[in-house]
């Protein structure tokens, strides 16, 4: 089944560090075109491949700094976010699954994930509803050398470690 954003929401959280971080917004970004192949065997979830376009991330909102977030600084927020993760050469994150555990409750999902062309284990415990998954994934930028976007001389700088949000209804119900 391929599932994407009719289906859901990934969002990406960043946080601020640095002698200046009250300066800076803690940002909600948005991942506007995402694809998931959720392959199903007797109702079994057996293989997720997700993929995501980090060209359509959009800053979705942001929390303290000194002044609201304008348009213009949704900006050269996306700009500068396209210049660390070196969107024209790396363009998509992609996960591909090694093994998945699912119960009442839970989805255990191991595998690998690429991003800017390094390749990385990842396990994600995600909280199921019936037919509704969600969770939070931490991902250390550096890992996958990226080096995290700073200003003022790195007084203000993104943390490392971001979180990838995921909500998703997967339909039928995985069992």
């Amino acid at each position: 089944m391929e599932l994407g954003p009719d289906q859901g929401t990934v969002k990406v959280r960043t946080g601020v560090a640095g002698s200046a971080s009250r300066m800076g917004h803690r940002l909600v970004l948005n991942v506007e075109e995402w694809s998931a192949q959720v392959e199903v065997t007797d109702g079994v979830v057996v293989s997720v491949q997700f993929r995501a376009d980090l060209e359509t991330l959009h800053v979705e909102s942001g929390r303290g700094g000194v002044t609201p977030l304008t348009v213009v600084d949704k900006q050269v927020i996306r700009r500068n976010a396209a210049k660390v993760l070196d969107v024209g050469t790396y363009p998509e994150v992609t996960f591909s699954s090694t093994e998945i555990e699912v119960t009442e409750d839970t989805v255990t999902v191991t595998g690998d994930l690429t991003i800017h062309d390094v390749t990385l284990p990842l396990t994600a415990e995600l909280t199921r509803d019936g037919d509704h998954v969600t969770g939070s994934i931490p991902v250390v930028q550096s890992d996958f050398g990226i080096r995290p976007y700073s200003a003022m001389l790195g007084q203000l700088k993104v943390l490392d470690e971001v979180t990838v949000d995921l909500d998703i209804t997967v339909l039928p119900a995985a069992q």
